[in-house]
């Protein structure tokens, strides 16, 4: 995998986050089909460009954009 891919595959991340909110780690797998080393590569570069945030409800790891950082709390 290329940087570009991995530019890529977190724009693919950013965009289902952007429409559905707040999901788990499991959920964004699932939704977007890459494997947990692909999924890790996209996450990654979101979180250094500071474009989500990592939190945990009900014991569960869930990513959400930063700019929908009001939406964790519901």
């Amino acid at each position: 995998m290329i940087k570009e891919d991995i530019g890529i595959n977190a724009g693919i991340i950013w965009q289902l986050l952007n429409e559905k909110g707040a999901l788990p780690i499991s959920e964004i797998e699932t939704e977007t089909k890459f494997s947990r080393e692909y999924l890790s590569y996209a996450l990654g570069w979101l979180a250094r460009e500071n474009n989500i945030v990592f939190f945990e409800k009900d014991d569960v790891m869930k990513v959400n954009l930063i700019n929908n950082f009001s939406e964790m709390y519901f």
